[in-house]
């Protein structure tokens, strides 16, 4: 089970259908649930303020793309600039209902991207992503 996943959408349907399934999965131990770039951006700023043995970093993001305030491929650009430390340890995989095949392409062209996924999430996403190798650890 990974101990903190992050979902950042704006969309309130889309977190408690997540929240659903994470739960229903035992996908993870803690759901952090932000509105949008911004706030996680801020997130991290507060976490990264903290000596590192009382962080709680997430182990895997779920972000939105399109979103008020902040949207998806900002936030992905500054994670990427100011957060290079934490690269290895947090995968982003962009959970987005957009229909623009340039959307999918970019964000699986994204160094720091682990793949785009259709909403809502399913359960039988999870199972598979269970497998992948970025994150089986947590679950054999």
């Amino acid at each position: 089970m990974i101990p903190v996943v992050m979902c950042v959408d704006d969309d309130d349907m889309v977190q408690v259908l997540s929240e659903i399934m994470l739960n229903d999965t035992q996908f993870c131990s803690k759901i952090i649930q932000l509105q949008d770039g911004k706030f996680a951006c801020d997130y991290f700023v507060e976490q990264m303020a903290k000596p590192a043995a009382e962080r709680e970093m997430p182990q895997l993001i779920f972000l939105d793309i399109n979103m008020p305030v902040m949207d998806g491929w900002e936030f992905l650009d500054v994670f990427a600039n100011d957060y290079q430390s934490l690269h290895q340890q947090i995968k982003i995989i962009v959970l987005s209902s957009s229909v623009n095949p340039l959307d999918e392409a970019k964000a699986n062209n994204h160094p720091l991207v682990l793949s785009f996924v259709p909403k809502p999430l399913t359960i039988e996403y999870l199972e598979t992503l269970k497998n992948h190798p970025a994150v089986a650890n947590y679950f054999h």
